[in-house]
């Protein structure tokens, strides 16, 4: 992990996952049901790895409940393994604990291409342990996100820049997405770009960032540009040894003052991007930069965790 001091304060600074028990005897009335929820599933193509409920009621006759998912494409030559990895299909187990939520878990494909929707029914079969709530079946439909440059944007990126503390090039992996649930997305459509990943792990439990780093880009269509959102909590619930208790992490800017001091601000809404043509590119306003001010107990340390100037990302 790196601290720094602050440069110079201004402005204001499928595998499922499942718990399973062989050894446990069978028990209970035996009135097991195994579904999807829905008929039907929508993801864009830039949604990366997903994972899908499975839906359970009732007590399993036997434990585990065992079952197969069978994928079929409809209404294209194009394969399966064209279009999704799934982690596992052939013999998953649910060991029946509500408190264990099941899900089944694939990568979606992002062909940088324009096309229409593709279709892929799922069907449980060969179960084992519990029956089958209605047709057992769902429809998965990957929607296109090569029209609109917002959901274009979207995927895995390196960002690259110069340390603000010793000059030194230094890189970053970084997610862009419309945000990591459903509602998430909805709000932020065409709007606000979710960037995951700058210092740290990129580490999620249950789907959610449990050790963040999150920052956002506004995004504005007419202009075809980005601005960094300055201010907003980047992590939270880390102790630095800093100062007594944990410490939130905020997004900063940098930028060059009138003297050409290097320095941070908090709300400095100067670090803007633009993308390239071919939307593998993007460039962020030279002079400009992101730094993760450090506070504990609601005050600046003076202490950051780290900073990229003279920024560039390109698509992995």
């Amino acid at each position: 992990m790196k601290l720094f001091r602050n440069i110079m304060i201004a402005s204001s600074a499928v595998v499922l996952s499942l718990a399973v028990s062989c050894e446990q005897e069978p028990q209970g009335k035996g009135d097991a049901t195994i579904g999807f929820e829905n008929e039907t599933y929508v993801y864009k193509e830039s949604a990366g790895m997903v994972k899908l409920p499975i839906q359970f009621t009732g007590e399993p006759k036997t434990y585990p409940i065992s079952f197969d998912i069978i994928a079929e494409v409809d209404g294209t030559e194009l394969k399966v393994s064209d279009l999704v990895h799934f982690t596992q299909t052939e013999g998953l187990k649910y060991a029946g604990d509500p408190d264990a939520p099941a899900y089944l878990e694939f990568q979606i494909y992002d062909n940088q291409e324009i096309n229409d929707s593709r279709f892929i029914t799922l069907t449980i079969a060969n179960v084992s342990g519990a029956t089958l709530a209605g047709s057992g079946k769902t429809v998965l439909e990957l929607a296109d996100n090569d029209n609109n440059p917002y959901e274009r944007l979207m995927g895995n990126w390196i960002l690259s820049g110069t340390s603000p503390f010793d000059g030194s090039t230094s890189t970053a992996k970084v997610n862009i997405s419309g945000g990591f649930s459903a509602a998430e997305e909805a709000t932020n459509f065409e709007n606000t770009l979710v960037c995951w990943g700058i210092a740290g792990e990129q580490v999620t439990v249950n789907g959610e960032p449990a050790k963040q780093p999150v920052w956002y880009l506004t995004y504005n269509a007419e202009a075809q540009t980005l601005a960094l959102q300055t201010g907003t909590l980047v992590a939270n619930a880390f102790n630095f040894g800093i100062v007594d208790g944990l410490h939130e992490v905020k997004m900063a800017a940098l930028y060059l003052d009138e003297t050409g001091e290097m320095v941070y601000s908090l709300d400095y809404d100067g670090v803007t991007a633009t993308w390239s043509e071919d939307m593998n590119t993007i460039t962020f306003a030279p002079n400009t930069g992101i730094y993760l001010a450090i506070f504990g107990n609601g005050e600046n340390t003076g202490y950051g965790w780290d900073g990229y100037f003279n920024m560039t990302m390109t698509r992995q």
